[in-house]
């Protein structure tokens, strides 16, 4: 019974509502230890901004359009905060521009990462989504998306030879064809699989995904109780170097953010942790061990 549950994850770094549901696919690895693996499949959200934009905008000025689709775009953001509760910051957005017409180059960037690195493209897609929602960095540009390859520590040389390479295009292509294999055309979608059965999931609620789990395992796989220990959380963090008390809190089954920070106190206290203050909330970051 070593099988483990398949939880393709189809998305793009851009997207709040992926971001949002962090603390979900948290709870999920740490209630099934050793059962879950997660693939990520990138499906690029927005190919053309201009198939977006108010198209009566166009003809008077295209960059004026942009800007629009970029308030209206901020707008549906903030919205998404309330989902979790994770913070989102739209101060200043500005994705797209009219040199910067598409998402994909964050899906490359991922597919880059995963030639890269395989150990580290998770991290790498979680940083890049920080970097766009809430450190609101312009991360469609190849500039943004070094600095974050830098910071998850992939060799930025070889990063940038994937990232500017045809292999890279061609394995972003077959995970767009897959995508459009299964039909899915709203983001993001869960694939979850268990040998030869599976279940197509749309959903922001821990429970869905617990019984689509339980249905396509026979209820032979089943979550198991996590206990709030401080060596519980010094292993979260080792796994997820940033992470939100958002998360924490679900993972650890803890009541509020105040027990997530009472948790924290001893790994503070020996400087394993910092405090990343964000607008709207915080995050937890691991020290650097060198």
């Amino acid at each position: 019974m070593s099988e483990k549950v398949l939880i393709t994850v189809f998305t793009d770094p851009m997207m709040g509502l992926s971001y949002e549901s962090e603390p979900i696919l948290r709870k999920l690895e740490t209630h099934f230890p050793d059962r879950i693996r997660f693939w990520y499949v990138m499906s690029c959200l927005v190919p053309d901004v201009y198939r977006l934009v108010d198209p009566g905008e166009l003809p008077l000025d295209r960059e004026k359009a942009i800007e629009r689709y970029n308030r209206r775009l901020a707008k549906i953001y903030e919205d998404e905060e309330s989902i979790s509760g994770m913070p989102i910051n739209m101060e200043g957005f500005c994705l797209f521009d009219t040199e910067h017409t598409s998402s994909m180059p964050l899906n490359l960037a991922y597919k880059a990462a995963q030639l890269t690195h395989p150990a580290k493209a998770e991290q790498f897609l979680y940083n890049l989504r920080f970097a766009t929602v809430v450190d609101c960095r312009p991360t469609t540009r190849t500039e943004e998306i070094m600095v974050v390859a830098r910071k998850t520590g992939l060799d930025e040389q070889v990063f940038l030879d994937h990232f500017n390479s045809h292999t890279t295009r061609d394995e972003l292509e077959l995970d767009l064809q897959f995508g459009r294999k299964l039909g899915i055309y709203s983001l993001p979608s869960y694939l979850i699989q268990w040998g030869n059965r599976g279940v197509l999931i749309q959903s922001f609620h821990y429970g869905d995904f617990l019984t689509a789990i339980e249905k396509v395992t026979e209820w032979t796989v089943r979550p198991v109780p996590v206990e709030p220990t401080a060596d519980g959380l010094r292993s979260l963090i080792q796994n997820h170097p940033l992470i939100s008390p958002i998360e924490i809190r679900e993972t650890l089954d803890l009541n509020s953010t105040e027990e997530v920070e009472e948790l924290l106190q001893p790994l503070l206290q020996a400087g394993e942790v910092t405090i990343q203050p964000v607008p709207h909330g915080w995050f937890v970051r691991k020290e650097s061990e060198s």
